[in-house]
C-alpha cells in the first residue's frame, strides 16, 4: 500500500469513527425533541398554576307587601332569605397579590333570574302550588289559577309588591386548593368590576394571597389569524360537588382561531375547540403562553346542541383591569418556577432542584412544581442529568476520547506515509548489467595472461546462445545475459588471451556478482562493476 492509500485509509477510518461518535449525540437530541414537549405544552404548563375554580352562589332576601285588613295600616308584610348556587366557572391570575379575571356572568347572576326565583320559592311554593312539570325551572315565571294571588306573583317578579336584596358570593379554588383530596373552603373574593354579559362579559375579582402563581397577557389580540393555535383552560364542573379533585392541572382544550368578528366596540374570537360547562372564564393562550383572551359563552343551535364558541379579547381583559384600577404584573414564584423548568427540561435536573424548591417555598402547598420537584430529586446525581456548564444531554467525554483517537490515528497515518516514501531498492535481474555504484576504492584490474592465450573459443551452439528466462529478483522476469558478455569472460583488458586452455574457458560454469549480476570470473577477488568482494 503506497502512501495515498495509507493517507486515504486514515481519513476514512477518522470520519467513521466521528459518525459513529457523533450518530448517538444526534439520536439523543432527535429522541428528546420527538419525546419531550412542545412550545405549546411547555406553555401550558407554565400557564396552568394560575389557573382557578370559581364557585358563585347568591344570598337573596325578599319582602312581600300585601293588603291585610287586620292591621291598622292595612299592609301586611312578609319576608324570606333564600341561599342557592348560582354558577360555577373558571378564571385567572394576573397579579400575585389576587387579582383574578373570570367572565361577567360567572361572578354576576342575572338580577330577573334571581327574583324569578325568590318569588316562586316564597308565594308559588309558600302557597303549596306545584310547578307544570318536572322540567321546570325555578328561575323561570308562571301563572296561578286564582286571579287574585296570580296578580300578587305577578307584581312581586316585577319587583312592585316585593322588595329584593340580592348578594352574590363568590368562592375562588386555586390549583392547590383543587389538587387536595377534599376541596377546602376555598377564598372569598369580591367583585371590583364587572362588564356585564352583554358588554364585554369581563368580571375583576380580588382575593386574599400573596406570591400566587400568575399568567401573562399578551399585547393585543388584533395579531390573531384564522388557524392559530389556541389551548383553552378551565376547571369543568356544575357544582363543587362535581368538580374533579386531586388534580395538580386544569382540563386543557386545543383548538384554532376559526374566525374574528367585530361585536361592537370589541371583538369576538370564535374558536373550534370542545368547551365544556365550568370552563367559562378560563384563559385562552397562544403558543407563547400568554393569554389572548378568555372563555365567554357558546352558541346554542336550534336542536340544543352546542353550536359555536366565543373568547373575549385579552383588549377587552386589559380595559376592565384599567376601571378596576389594578394591574396585572408577574411575581417572584412565576420566576423561580419558570427557571425550574427551563432547567427540567433541558435535563439539568441538580440545577433545577433548588428553583423548584424556591417556587414551593414562595407559594405554599404549589402543586404542579412540587410534582416536578419530586421527578428532578429523583433523577438529580443519575446519568440523565447533565452538568449546568456542558450545555447538552451528550456525555462530551465521549468526544474528547474519541478526538484523542483520531489524533493517534493521524499520527500513524502520517508516519506510515513517510516510511512509504523511502525509495526502495530495485532489483536487478540475474544476468543483467547494473549500472556501477559509486565507490572510492579503485577497482582492481583484471589479471593479465602470463601464458599465450589459447585460441578464442569457438563461438556457442544454439542451444548454449538462448539459456532461457532467469528467476528475478523483485518479482518481475529478466532477459538472461547476452552471450557476448559470458565469452567475453577472462580476456584481458590488453587484449591478451587468457589463461588456460580454451576448452576449459569453452566449458567453465559461468559466475555473476551476488550484488550487480555482473559476471565473473571464478578466480576473481573483487567485481570488475561494482567493486563487491567475492567470495
Amino acid at each position: 500500500m503506497n502512501h495515498a492509500s495509507i493517507r486515504r485509509a486514515a481519513g476514512a477510518l477518522a470520519i467513521s469513527l466521528l459518525a459513529l461518535v457523533a450518530l448517538p449525540g444526534m439520536a439523543s437530541a432527535q429522541s428528546a425533541s420527538a419525546g419531550g414537549p412542545s412550545a405549546i405544552e411547555k406553555a401550558v404548563t407554565l400557564a396552568s398554576p394560575a389557573t382557578v375554580f370559581i364557585d358563585t352562589s347568591a344570598s337573596i332576601k325578599v319582602q312581600l307587601t300585601y293588603q291585610k285588613s287586620t292591621n291598622i295600616s292595612g299592609l301586611g308584610h312578609v319576608s324570606q332569605t333564600y341561599k342557592l348556587d348560582y354558577a360555577t366557572g373558571s378564571g385567572f391570575v394576573v397579579n400575585p397579590n389576587g387579582v383574578v379575571v373570570t367572565a361577567s356572568h360567572v361572578v354576576e347572576p342575572d338580577q330577573q333570574s334571581l327574583q324569578n326565583y325568590a318569588a316562586n320559592k316564597l308565594i308559588l311554593e309558600g302557597l303549596k302550588y306545584t310547578y307544570p312539570n318536572a322540567n321546570s325551572s325555578p328561575f323561570d315565571q308562571y301563572n296561578l289559577p286564582t286571579q287574585s294571588l296570580d296578580l300578587v306573583l305577578q307584581q312581586c317578579y316585577k319587583a312592585i309588591d316585593c322588595q329584593f336584596d340580592i348578594t352574590p358570593i363568590v368562592t375562588v379554588y386555586t390549583a392547590s386548593d383543587v389538587a387536595q383530596s377534599t376541596l377546602p373552603e376555598g377564598h372569598a373574593a369580591r367583585i371590583l368590576t364587572s362588564t356585564g354579559f352583554e358588554n364585554t362579559d369581563v368580571a375583576i375579582l380580588q382575593m386574599e394571597g400573596s406570591n400566587l402563581p400568575t399568567v401573562p397577557l399578551a399585547e393585543t389580540a388584533n395579531d390573531l389569524a384564522s388557524g392559530d393555535n389556541v389551548v383553552a383552560l378551565g376547571y369543568p364542573g356544575s357544582s363543587t360537588q362535581a368538580l374533579q379533585t386531586g388534580v395538580t392541572v386544569p382540563t386543557k382544550v386545543f383548538g384554532k382561531v376559526s374566525n374574528i368578528r367585530t361585536e361592537g366596540t370589541s371583538k369576538l374570537i370564535e374558536i373550534d375547540a370542545n368547551i365544556e360547562p365550568g370552563e367559562s372564564g378560563g384563559p385562552a393562550v397562544d403558543s407563547s403562553g400568554k393569554v389572548v383572551g378568555l372563555v365567554s359563552f357558546t352558541l346554542l343551535q336550534s336542536s340544543g346542541a352546542a353550536g359555536q364558541k366565543f373568547l373575549r379579547t385579552v383588549d377587552d381583559i386589559k380595559t376592565a383591569l384599567g376601571q378596576a384600577g389594578v394591574t396585572a404584573q408577574r411575581g417572584p414564584t412565576d420566576a423561580a418556577f419558570e427557571k425550574g423548568m427551563e432547567y427540567f427540561w433541558g435535563h439539568h435536573y441538580t440545577a433545577a432542584v433548588p428553583e423548584l424548591q424556591k417556587a414551593t417555598q414562595l407559594y405554599n402547598g404549589f402543586p404542579l412544581a412540587g410534582d416536578y420537584l419530586s421527578q428532578a430529586q429523583a433523577k438529580k446525581g443519575t446519568a440523565a442529568d447533565v452538568p449546568l456548564d456542558s450545555g447538552s444531554s451528550f456525555p462530551w467525554w465521549i468526544i474528547a476520547l474519541a478526538a484523542a483517537v483520531v489524533i493517534v490515528i493521524v499520527i500513524v497515518a502520517v508516519a506510515l506515509s513517510r516510511r512509504g516514501k523511502r525509495t526502495p531498492a530495485q532489483p536487478v535481474a540475474v544476468g543483467a548489467t547494473a549500472p556501477a555504484a559509486p565507490s572510492t576504492t579503485a577497482t582492481p584490474p583484471p589479471p593479465v595472461a602470463t601464458q599465450p592465450a589459447a585460441a578464442p573459443p569457438p563461438p556457442p551452439t544454439a542451444s548454449e546462445a538462448s539459456p532461457g528466462r532467469a528467476a528475478p529478483w523483485g518479482g518481475r522476469e529478466q532477459a538472461a545475459a547476452a552471450p557476448t558478455e559470458t565469452a567475453a569472460v577472462g580476456t584481458a583488458s590488453s587484449g591478451a588471451e587468457t589463461e588456460g586452455p580454451a576448452d576449459t574457458a569453452k566449458h567453465e560454469t559461468p559466475h555473476f556478482c551476488p550484488n550487480c549480476g555482473h559476471a565473473v570470473t571464478p578466480d576473481e577477488k573483487f567485481c570488475p562493476n561494482c567493486g563487491h568482494a567475492l567470495d
